[in-house]
């Protein structure tokens, strides 16, 4: 550490390691849970989890509508509105919580008619209100850059959670107690952080209803908001279309694949988090330094996302085993169609933070509705014809879509107009020749190996297009001034 703080500013490593650390240990115990069900209870009942962890993520989006990123974006330039804005957004998710707990008794009751999908989900809402409110106080901290609070909350949800699944499995308890585990660790997470938060930021005292300041800070956070729940929906609804035509057991061998999706987003969201505030006062000064600052960002996340996607195509048969046992085989298949995805899902989530940053809100918007349109369609069809592969395909296709139109958008602003065009070449030309390759060898039997091709070419093409990764690129991304 103290060599790498001779190089790179402390503060950034130690909010980059904490925001890391400190998720990667929350998302462990919650990988912990997914592989416990799964090796306890089975692939249904892992389907069941699945479902339902699903739905409560699309509903944890709701009372935050944008106000944590807003929290962050408007704090990060100016700290003196902390207690204006503090209590004004908890007056307006307080609002938002009323409305999720209502959907979530209605849907509950008439939307879902498994009685183990309903009994969890119901559980995972109570996780989902505890959770809203502790994210409130993480986007004080990371707004301030002490991230290091942030882990310090995650770190002993985590062990809470570790605690009582273990307690669970020795008492051999039945599954919706076992997934309780992550209420008890939501409320520890949550008590921590409002204390914290008292002690050391001072948000001051209730303040009472403002109706022109709440006005002002819905407008500013809505469309962000909206374009939130868009992009949580787009992470999950593979998994919402696939409950409808697959079995409990179908959707959990799916969830097994999907996360490596899922895992891939939340890297990007956390690696965005940290460095939000430096983007956003990057581009809303227009300044060439952003527009580098974005290529080295897209160009070494895709390069490294694409390896990996590569290595574990290769790895896929000894991996899920392991983490699912005997019930795999049908995950691998899955999962070696879904790789493609990664790389596109981690470039739509910094893009998605990019236009954030550059108030291109709208934009946004509109290209995750038309992607989620797309792609529900899609998936509905051939989720109802081929399962598990045909729903794994229409993500892939999604996410394609989603990346076709961010970038087209990125070569119209001036953000990063060279990194755009850049790549728009490269995933239309590795598209077209693997099209190409496909239609010249038909006559040949066709297997998943394809996808693996594509990632090659996509790695390859960027590597012509954009070069290697280079020191001078690193040291910008990890720099703390500005």
């Amino acid at each position: 550490m103290a060599v790498l703080a001779g190089v790179f500013p402390r503060r950034i490593l130690i909010n980059s390691a904490s925001i890391f650390a400190g998720e990667a240990i929350v998302r462990f115990a919650t990988f912990l849970m997914a592989v416990v069900i799964a090796r306890r209870f089975g692939s249904a009942a892992l389907g069941e989890y699945g479902y339902a962890l699903a739905l409560a993520s699309v509903l944890l989006v709701v009372p935050d509508l944008g106000l944590h990123l807003f929290v962050v974006r408007e704090l990060s330039t100016d700290k003196r509105r902390l207690q204006a804005i503090f209590w004004s957004v908890h007056w307006l998710k307080l609002l938002l919580v009323g409305f999720v707990v209502a959907f979530g008794l209605v849907f509950g009751k008439w939307g879902i008619a498994d009685d183990g999908r309903r009994i969890l989900f119901y559980v995972l809402i109570a996780r989902v209100l505890l959770q809203t409110f502790s994210q409130a106080s993480m986007a004080v901290f990371k707004a301030f850059e002490c991230m290091e609070y942030v882990a310090l909350q995650q770190s002993l949800n985590s062990l809470v959670v570790v605690v009582w699944v273990g307690a669970a499995l020795a008492l051999h308890t039945r599954l919706p107690l076992l997934v309780a585990a992550l209420v008890a660790g939501q409320l520890v997470e949550t008590v921590i952080g409002w204390r914290i938060l008292r002690d050391k930021f001072s948000p001051g005292h209730l303040r009472s209803w403002d109706n022109q300041l709440s006005y002002a800070v819905l407008a500013g956070c809505l469309p962000i908001g909206t374009t939130t729940i868009l992009e949580s929906l787009n992470i999950r609804i593979d998994i919402l279309i696939l409950g409808v035509y697959g079995s409990s057991r179908v959707l959990g061998q799916f969830q097994a694949a999907a996360w490596f999706a899922v895992g891939t987003f939340l890297v990007a969201s956390l690696l965005m988090a940290v460095l939000f505030p430096k983007l956003s006062r990057l581009l809303h000064n227009h300044s060439i330094l952003g527009s580098t600052y974005v290529l080295s960002l897209l160009k070494n996340g895709l390069l490294v996302t694409a390896l990996a996607a590569l290595v574990l195509w290769l790895a896929a048969p000894r991996l899920l085993p392991i983490l699912i046992g005997s019930d795999s085989e049908p995950a691998v298949r899955t999962l070696r169609i879904l790789l493609p995805a990664l790389p596109l899902v981690f470039l739509n989530t910094v893009l998605f933070y990019v236009f954030a940053a550059a108030r291109r809100r709208f934009v946004c918007m509109g290209i995750l509705g038309v992607g989620i349109g797309a792609g529900a369609t899609l998936c509905f069809y051939l989720s109802a014809r081929y399962g598990a592969a045909g729903c794994a395909f229409a993500d892939v296709t999604r996410e394609f879509v989603i990346t076709a139109g961010y970038l087209y958008f990125l070569v119209e602003g001036d953000h990063a107009r060279i990194a755009g065009l850049a790549l728009l070449k490269v995933f239309w030309g590795a598209t077209g020749l693997l099209l190409l390759i496909v239609y010249l060898t038909s006559s040949l039997p066709h297997g998943d190996e394809w996808f693996a091709v594509w990632i090659v070419f996509v790695l390859t093409g960027t590597l012509f297009m954009l070069g290697f990764p280079r020191r001078r690129e690193w040291r910008l991304l990890l720099d703390g001034g500005l």
